[in-house]
């Protein structure tokens, strides 16, 4: 067994043993100092218990409470609660949120904010990092790092005790100019096409107010709000001294999002831990803090181990194609394993390739087609053909497009689509595209991002999937293996193999598992630009066999509903009907408005199985953490030319924490990385955050047998491993990653019905 030392990013402290006194009133106070009270769930059972305050709960009349909380005001009725009582927890929780926020506000040097709809406590420091500058109207601007961090009071039902979450989250940029010098940078002549920057791109900003103390000196109050809010409030946001938060259009509008993240091979467990440790002991060590919180805890929390548990180790075991002597190539690692072909090969005997590019690129377009066709990319690439287990050559000349404009190639294309090639084309072959794109994946121009996804809509109406391949980021891999001496391409090579392999049909590789008769939905979202939500729902077999999708606007309940309803059919028509079927959601499900609907629809077809809905949260758990003081990896020093032990603090693959029960359902911490006991670990793999789970069954009021905990997590464990668009381990299960691809993807299209086969990933 493996030394570990497993630890949470949580204090614990003590409620107080006592009940406390509070005061409430179905009136705001004369100092309006009060806090209304707008939710039932609010409400402590001590007062849902008095004879003045029942009638609030009565009827549908609208509920009007106020509370001081634990400061006597005139007026109010003193009542005591009880800290630990289970109905009490987010009355407990909103009192203290209030102390942080009053505690923090001591403090000169950090602005103080809400996060959520839980009104957890957000504080932005200045970061100590190095400074960036943007330059505007040839005048530069600074922009300061604000380092950020959320404190969440919560109940740990596991270990039957309060604690204090503190959270490392991910950093803003303030840039350092008021909104006066930005608008009325705005251009004088009302003509010109200069691009300039307007209210309707601010999203968040930094207001500064100077106030007078009481004893007659002054102090500096910094709010983080929406401008829009700010505005439409009249409340105080001057633009001499409020400064714009860089949101999604500010970044587009300097071209920051253009530049992408040079990659780390170092622990992001690291600095993460560092940074909640400095701000603990700056912060969550002091006397003041702890009259909020007696007994605060000086060490974050150690796991017990009655909570740990693990997936079994062979549920990360992927089928692949077949070795020299017919038998299936079985291995945990993506990158052997596609080199045996693909486990389903792609059902079309002749598959041939059409090259789309820039005229200017026409040699980079050779050297590709020979690489694909024939493989051999310095001795290390395989040809397409191993990787989709069909023939595959290139098309006829004629079927091949070049492009001069490389700003907006769409029209070109669009006309070269309807040549008589096009139009009288064999049907007998299948043909793919590969997109040599001369715009950068991180271009900021809206109309430049849109062309990718015109050119695959385009393309699509003729029944031709497309692969699309960077120019800029494949030229820079090429270049950069010539120097080193090495063959990293070959891995995008790969990678694209893959890809189209799933576009064409194919099954790169499925799960090591035998068939059971149950059927698995994912259904994700994606925003977009519009902030309209698209939804989508994919449907699996447990070894990992994708049936089929469907989407739909968010808003659209019931065609979510009969998306399920369509997947169960599917499935039941073929193999008979499923004995459970298990929701992959991104999101909480709402029992009494969602999973009504899914209940009435299994009555329908007079299907009475247990439905389990495993809440993922769409991005790896940046709030909770789970981190092993123990976990280390050997890497190459080049100074000292030795193989040395680095810390990581990631805790082994598989590895799942018990949070504890929660009203929606039994709550789980699942690290899916490629650190396994017993085998070396490579920093290139990453180092990514564990998983949030919710595990409920809404139809069989939340009663889950302990071995059906063990498979959920396990089948959330195993749909990570079959992401068909790269060889590399993903963090997130398919099940999530795939419906928020194609829900990325779809408001994109003019035509939604653009391509029918639904059984094939045209969207990797």
């Amino acid at each position: 067994m493996a030394v570990e030392k497993l630890f949470l990013n949580t204090l614990t402290f003590e409620y107080p043993k006592e009940p406390v006194k509070f005061y409430f009133s179905d009136k705001d106070d004369a100092e309006r100092k009060s806090s209304r009270l707008k939710s039932p769930v609010l409400v402590p059972k001590e007062v849902r218990q008095t004879q003045k305050y029942s009638n609030l709960f009565a009827g549908c009349g609208g509920m009007v409470l106020y509370t001081s909380f634990d400061m006597p005001t005139e007026g109010f009725d003193e009542i005591d609660i009880d800290f630990n009582a289970v109905e009490n927890e987010y009355l407990v929780k909103r009192y203290y949120n209030r102390r942080l926020e009053k505690y923090f506000r001591f403090y000169d040097d950090v602005v103080v904010t809400k996060s959520g709809i839980t009104d957890d406590i957000q504080v932005w420091l200045l970061s100590n990092g190095e400074k960036s500058h943007v330059n505007y109207k040839d005048k530069q601007y600074e922009l300061m790092a604000m380092d950020r961090f959320t404190l969440r009071v919560k109940y740990d039902r596991f270990n039957d005790r309060p604690y204090l979450l503190v959270a490392n989250d991910r950093p803003a940029l303030l840039l350092n100019a008021s909104l006066k010098n930005l608008f009325d940078d705005f251009s004088d002549e009302p003509f010109t096409s200069q691009t300039s920057i307007t209210p309707s791109m601010i999203n968040f900003v930094m207001t500064r107010e100077v106030r007078k103390g009481s004893g007659g000196g002054s102090y500096v109050v910094r709010k983080i709000d929406r401008y829009e809010y700010l505005q439409s409030h009249n409340m105080y946001c001057p633009l001499e001294t409020t400064r714009p938060i860089l949101g999604g259009e500010l970044k587009r509008f300097f071209g920051i999002d253009k530049h992408e993240e040079p990659r780390s091979f170092d622990s992001k467990y690291i600095k993460y831990r560092d940074n909640i440790e400095a701000f603990r002991k700056r912060f969550l060590n002091t006397e003041d803090i702890e009259k909020i919180f007696p007994n605060l805890a000086y060490n974050f929390t150690e796991v017990n181990p009655l909570q740990v548990g693990q997936t079994i180790s062979s549920k990360r075991m992927l089928i692949f194609g077949n070795d020299e002597n017919g038998n299936d190539v079985k291995n945990v690692r993506q990158q052997y394993g596609v080199n045996f072909g693909p486990h389903i090969k792609c059902p079309h005997t002749d598959v041939q390739m059409i090259f789309i590019f820039p005229k200017s690129s026409i040699l980079e377009a050779r050297n590709l087609i020979q690489y694909m066709r024939v493989g051999g990319y310095k001795g290390q690439s395989k040809p397409l053909s191993n990787y989709i287990g069909s023939n595959v050559a290139y098309a006829d000349k004629a079927f091949h497009i070049q492009f001069e404009d490389e700003v907006n190639p769409v029209p070109e294309i669009e006309r070269a689509l309807q040549a008589d090639c096009y139009r009288n084309r064999d049907n007998r072959i299948k043909y793919v595209g590969i997109y040599i794109s001369p715009i950068h994946k991180y271009a900021s121009a809206r109309e430049e991002k849109e062309c990718y996804y015109k050119i695959k809509e385009l393309l699509l109406k003729y029944d031709i999937p497309t692969q699309c391949i960077d120019r800029e980021k494949m030229n820079t891999m090429i270049d950069k293996d010539k120097r080193t001496q090495k063959a990293n391409f070959a891995y995008t090579l790969q990678n694209m193999g893959v890809a189209i392999c799933a576009k064409l049909g194919g099954s790169p590789w499925l799960l090591d598992e035998t068939e059971k008769k149950e059927l698995i939905i994912g259904i994700g979202a994606f925003r977009s630009d519009n902030r309209q939500y698209i939804g989508a729902a994919f449907s699996f077999d447990n070894t990992g066999i994708f049936n089929d999708y469907s989407y739909f606007e968010k808003s659209e309940l019931d065609e979510l509903v009969g998306a399920i309803k369509m997947a169960i059919i599917r499935y039941s028509s073929v193999n008979n009907p499923p004995e459970r079927i298990i929701i992959h959601y991104y999101k909480k499900i709402s029992r009494k408005r969602e999973f009504k609907k899914v209940e009435e629809m299994l009555h329908s077809l007079s299907l009475d199985v247990p439905v389990y809905v495993v809440t993922i949260n769409k991005t790896e758990s940046e709030d909770i953490v789970l981190f092993d003081e123990e976990s280390t990896y050997s890497s190459y020093n080049y100074q000292t030319k030795n193989n040395e032990d680095v810390k990581s603090l990631m805790p082994y693959s598989g590895r799942w924490v018990n949070l504890g029960p929660s009203k929606e359902g039994h709550r789980y911490l699942l690290c899916n990385n490629t650190r396994y006991e017993g085998e070396r670990f490579n920093a290139m793999d990453g180092f990514p955050f564990p998983v949030k789970l919710t595990i409920a069954c809404p139809n069989r009021n939340d009663e889950i047998d302990t071995p059906v905990i063990q498979q959920l997590i396990d089948q959330v464990y195993q749909f990570s491993r079959i992401y068909w668009k790269s060889v590399k381990q993903q963090g997130l299960p398919v099940t999530i990653k795939y419906p928020e691809m194609i829900a990325e993807i779809m408001p994109h299209f003019t035509d939604k019905t653009v391509y029918v086969e639904s059984n094939c990933l045209w969207f990797l």
